[in-house]
């Protein structure tokens, strides 16, 4: 092969010897930089996303607390004041207060209170269902025969003019948010529903309000705010790159809030519902909707993470956090980023470096041409007349008119070439042998170092080797790894009775049958010690190895190995067998512990037979 290399070398002009390499290390550096830089920028784009996210679902996370933290401080005020008696539910009084958290907290849709007593209700609420910019009282009572009566607030938050009156009875305690609060005992959340006047998605707080003297239920005051209202334009202001999205959705993937400009609900008047985030006609929360379901299982089992999809070939940033507030709120926010708005700088400066890269071959190719022009000008004519002496032309003697390098080797050249060929071709042929002997050591000793020299199968520390790769890639992967040890049962009469050399033909007979036995190119056979050997599995549950460990027995019952001191009269075995599916932190030790536990197992039952290992966590 290096005759060949030097053959098709040396029919290249000198010219090209000179400048090819030349030119390679040029692109070779150039491409090098390029690579680095591209992925140095990689990187940064990963950790920039990385952080961004991070920044962004805070900040998320921080507007949802404020949002739902302000509900429960409202009604624990409200409650506060039922007991002092400055609100008065009966009679319709204190819609000031009321006013004044309405304004205070824009957020809310409707603040209220409903008494258990006789099922009266007052409140505050915004106008055209909680979307208008007006506060309007409503209230229900005795008076009105529990019949709703709407009142315009004047700018003092005092109550004006009847506005409208309501067209059927009213009884606060057959509402769900009151009989949440009251089943609870404590400061809780409804569902979300979809409100009745506007059709968004509403959330009810509510805190059952008890009697100082006889801690009975006097009533459950209550806000509502619209998720959509308050949540829509806090996610659409925020600045998720040049193409992102965030929403939040409910365990069933509904969607609650999202910065698109899409409604969140489906369907007109009583049939409208809120929207599946797979439905979504925005590629983005649709994609992100079936990933996070198929990676954890279904939408609901989905926990805080980031993760990086597919979507038309083209990578997406994915932040994911479950929100909980400590009163029943589990909601999901999902944070998605395309890379490529991080990516157009970095693409931008991959095509400047390819154009540099160009100027620089050519500037190279300029150069290398001036550069071998003045090189190998005497270079030919020293070849022109070494080839006149390779016939035999001794009488011409080689020397050039330099004083430099080449001036030199022309006049050593004549002397030289005889001794040098020899010289290098003897070199050539002792490094020849001894790269060979060395390769053929080196074989050998790799083939020792790992087979058993008895069997000839994976030994010991093949095993070891072997099963640490496996439970790694079983980690990363988490797919299960089975591993079973076998037992060859009463070897030691066996070795009494025939012998350690029909012994030994015994160990190779059935190291053999498990070799054809267990065929996969993933799976290992080894011996473990003795008369013991172990089988590792990969992506093999417990199904599988109870397969594995019928075949081997069926093998080696086909055997028939004679064996007149067991109680079959033929040779058998033992298995133990374990499966794990390992996390980070164990280690494999706690996989053949298992697996040893339950080969004692078989043996203490009687042989010839396996038994499954149990992994004890601690």
């Amino acid at each position: 092969m290096q005759f060949r290399w030097s053959k098709c070398l040396n029919r290249l002009s000198l010219q090209t010897v000179l400048i090819v390499p030349f030119v390679v290390q040029v692109i070779a550096v150039v491409g090098v930089v390029g690579y680095l830089s591209f992925k140095n920028g990689q990187s940064a784009v990963n950790n920039l996303a990385s952080q961004l996210r991070r920044e962004l679902t805070a900040r998320i996370l921080q507007q949802l607390q404020a949002t739902v933290e302000r509900p429960h401080v409202i009604n624990q005020i409200n409650a506060n004041s039922l007991l002092q008696n400055d609100l008065n539910i009966l009679t319709g009084q204190g819609e000031y207060q009321l006013w004044q958290q309405a304004k205070v907290f824009p957020s809310t849709n409707l603040i209220y209170c409903g008494s258990e007593e006789d099922g009266a209700f007052l409140g505050v609420g915004r106008s055209d269902g909680g979307i208008g910019d007006a506060l309007i009282v409503q209230t229900s009572n005795a008076s009105t025969d529990y019949y709703f009566r709407y009142y315009d607030i004047d700018p003092t938050g005092r109550r004006g003019l009847l506005r409208s009156k309501g067209n059927r009875r009213y009884d606060p305690r057959s509402r769900p948010w009151y009989r949440a609060a009251e089943a609870i005992g404590k400061p809780t959340w409804s569902e979300v529903y979809l409100d009745f006047d506007v059709m968004l998605p509403t959330i009810t707080a509510a805190i059952p309000v008890y009697n100082r003297e006889n801690g009975q239920l006097s009533a459950v005051c209550a806000t509502d705010i619209i998720l959509s209202e308050e949540l829509n334009h806090f996610l659409r202001n925020l600045e998720i790159g040049q193409s992102g999205i965030a929403f939040i959705a409910e365990p069933d993937s509904s969607l609650i809030a999202s910065s698109t400009i899409e409604p969140i609900t489906l369907g007109r008047g009583e049939n409208t519902e809120l929207l599946p985030g797979n439905q979504s006609s925005n590629p983005l929360i649709r994609a992100a909707t079936h990933y996070l379901s198929d990676r954890f299982g279904g939408f609901s089992n989905i926990s805080t993470t980031q993760a990086t999809f597919m979507l038309e070939d083209k990578r997406q940033f994915l932040e994911v956090v479950r929100f909980n507030d400590g009163h029943g709120l589990d909601w999901i926010v999902v944070l998605v980023i395309p890379e490529s708005d991080f990516m157009e700088q970095i693409h931008e400066n991959t095509r400047m470096t390819l154009l540099s890269c160009v100027v620089a071959l050519l500037v190279a190719i300029l150069i290398g041409l001036i550069t071998t022009q003045w090189l190998t000008r005497p270079l030919l004519q020293l070849n022109t007349t070494a080839k006149e002496i390779a016939q035999g032309k001794w009488e011409k003697v080689v020397e050039l008119e330099r004083t430099d390098e080449i001036g030199e080797l022309s006049r050593a050249f004549a002397s030289m070439v005889y001794q040098l060929r020899a010289a290098f071709t003897n070199l050539e042929e002792r490094v020849e042998e001894r790269t060979t002997e060395l390769i053929r050591l080196n074989q050998e000793l790799h083939r020792l170092a790992q087979v058993d020299g008895l069997t000839q199968i994976a030994n010991r520390r093949q095993f070891d080797v072997y099963l640490d790769k496996e439970w790694q890639r079983s980690i990363r992967e988490q797919q299960p790894l089975t591993l079973i040890l076998c037992d060859v049962d009463y070897f030691k009469r066996y070795n009494d009775t025939y012998g350690h050399q029909a012994g030994d033909r015994c160990l190779q007979k059935i190291a053999h049958m498990l070799t054809q036995t267990v065929k996969r190119p993933a799976d290992l056979v080894a011996r473990y010690g003795g008369e013991e050997f172990a089988i590792i599995l990969p992506n093999t549950d417990e199904n599988g190895a109870i397969y594995v460990a019928h075949k081997i027995q069926m093998a080696l019952q086909a055997l028939q190995i004679p064996h007149q001191s067991s109680e079959k009269g033929y040779i058998t075995i033992s298995m133990g067998m374990a499966t794990m599916t390992p996390i980070t932190g164990e280690i494999y030790q706690s996989l053949i512990l298992s697996a040893d536990r339950a080969l004692y197992l078989a043996k203490a039952e009687g042989r010839d037979q396996f038994c499954i290992g149990k992994h004890e966590e601690g």
